[in-house]
């Protein structure tokens, strides 16, 4: 047989056994059908999360405790400044108020 012929040949086999492997996976989701969904769901998931890591804009990092903390006090200390100011006589009270 000739590679012509072996070329002519491939062609007519390959349908039949795409039939044949397609009959074999019918098969086996008919026998495991929970199993199929999912495992066909997780996949899904699975390519989902990877396309939105990949496509997804960078997300701005959060302040840690220690600067959410740290900010916290800093506002609590000019709100303190600020009410003590308002008491205190106008000569005093200008060395303290905060000129930010």
């Amino acid at each position: 047989m000739s590679t012509g012929q072996k070329k002519m040949q491939q062609p007519g086999r390959r349908p039949q056994q795409a039939k044949t492997e397609t009959q074999g996976v019918q098969a086996i989701v008919g026998e495991y059908p929970l199993a199929s969904v999912l495992i066909a769901f997780g996949v899904g998931l699975g390519v989902g999360v990877a396309l939105e890591t990949i496509l997804a804009e960078p997300v701005m990092a959060r302040p840690t405790f220690g600067q959410r903390t740290e900010l916290a006090a800093e506002k609590f200390g000019r709100q303190m400044l600020d009410a003590i100011a308002g008491v205190l006589p106008e000569s005093v009270a200008k060395h303290i108020t905060c000129q930010g």
